[in-house]
């Protein structure tokens, strides 16, 4: 019947590899076609015959300007004449959230991308505020500037700066200034493409000189900002302003979060809109964990099941304040990431997650803390309490 396809992994032929991949290399054709993105799975002969019978149609695949992404429940189009240094880069093992609260709070900010409004995004430490905007970047080739605010950063010179030869001085416009108001010229199209302006840990903005030189960005959501001889300019229409803090602009009432300052009202009011992410729930985080962590996933993958449980007890009495600490993502890799190292170093799987819970609770901030957190999590840990 003329040529075959030809499995890229073990050379086998057949005018259908979809059975033989699944069957030898447990893999689906999805996947295989990532891996092997030249080779094809179907031979034309079969592809002729299934065509002569209307069961198949090739369709050529959409231009480039008619790409377009889902993400988050939201479509987006793709510029395919961005490169990948434009944009912020892809968080690893960074997945869309579908499950609990999270999924519901992503989806409120895709919409909310689509539509290009401003927004503010707060929560907890680890929640995913600044990886879910990293992943929109990446995935939809969106251009993207990041702005992290720390305490004592001169934040006017993000707008302009007073610069000096050996016969003026003269000023120097600022990288987010150009940003706003020239957007991203493509060097592929020469097309100039509206940027996302992330202002990263802004509830740790200075009330006073920080803040204040913040003030420019929310003016510029109606479009104007003011260039360093006063002089007026227009925001690049489409421009996207967002920011993220781990407090809803009013401070921490915790006191866990010492460094976060309440924004001025008027201010905070300027952003279109403001949501909370919650944590993680399990059912996505778990998937996330078990990419991270395979050797411990292949020798001992009920620990996922334990350290799940206890997650879900411990988020729940700091949210209920009877636990003063934190258990973010990054406290859930701690633990498991330390349970895989002691592993691979050669201790046997009886009481791991015990012992490897130290990697987290010897960070809880006192004593107190440290029981109750033992208290919580004994109960779903295999091999008597901790």
């Amino acid at each position: 019947m003329g040529a075959q396809a030809k499995c890229e992994i073990c050379d086998f032929q057949s005018h259908y590899l979809a059975e033989h991949l699944k069957q030898v290399h447990a893999l689906s054709v999805e996947d295989y076609l990532t891996r092997y993105p030249d080779s094809g799975v179907v031979s034309d002969t079969l592809m002729t015959e299934w065509e002569s019978q209307g069961q198949f149609r090739r369709e050529p695949p959409p231009m480039p300007e008619a790409l377009r992404l889902v993400f988050a429940g939201a479509s987006f189009p793709v510029n395919v004449d961005v490169p990948e240094d434009a944009c912020l880069p892809l968080p690893d093992y960074y997945m869309i959230p579908t499950d609990d609260a999270l999924g519901r709070d992503v989806h409120h900010a895709a919409v909310a991308l689509a539509n290009h409004r401003s927004m503010y995004i707060w929560g907890m430490p680890g929640s995913g505020k600044d990886a879910f905007f990293h992943a929109w970047s990446a995935l939809t080739r969106s251009p993207a500037k990041p702005f992290p605010i720390q305490p004592g950063l001169d934040i006017q010179s993000w707008f302009y700066s007073r610069t000096f030869s050996a016969t003026s001085t003269m000023w120097e416009e600022g990288e987010l200034l150009t940003a706003l108001r020239d957007g991203y010229k493509s060097p592929i199209s020469g097309r100039v493409i509206p940027y996302l302006i992330l202002l990263s840990d802004m509830d740790r903005a200075d009330p006073r000189s920080q803040t204040e030189a913040l003030r420019l960005i929310m003016d510029s959501i109606s479009g104007r900002i003011k260039g360093p001889r006063g002089e007026t300019y227009k925001v690049l229409p489409g421009t996207r302003i967002v920011a993220t803090g781990n407090t809803s602009g009013s401070g921490d009432p915790r006191g866990r979060m010492i460094s976060a300052n309440s924004i001025d009202a008027a201010m905070f009011d300027r952003f279109e809109r403001k949501f909370e992410f919650h944590w993680m729930g399990w059912k996505d985080e778990e998937k996330i964990a078990i990419q991270k962590f395979p050797f411990l996933a292949e020798q001992y993958p009920d620990c996922f099941r334990e350290v799940g449980a206890s997650t879900t007890a411990l988020r729940e009495a700091i949210k209920l304040n009877t636990l003063y600490g934190e258990f973010s993502h990054r406290a859930v890799c701690a633990w498991l990431g330390h349970a895989q190292d002691l592993l691979l170093s050669g201790e046997p799987k009886k009481n791991l997650l015990i012992k490897a819970a130290k990697a987290f609770l010897d960070g809880l901030p006192d004593e107190a803390s440290k029981l109750t957190a033992q208290r919580l999590i004994d109960p779903s840990l295999s091999g008597g309490a901790i």
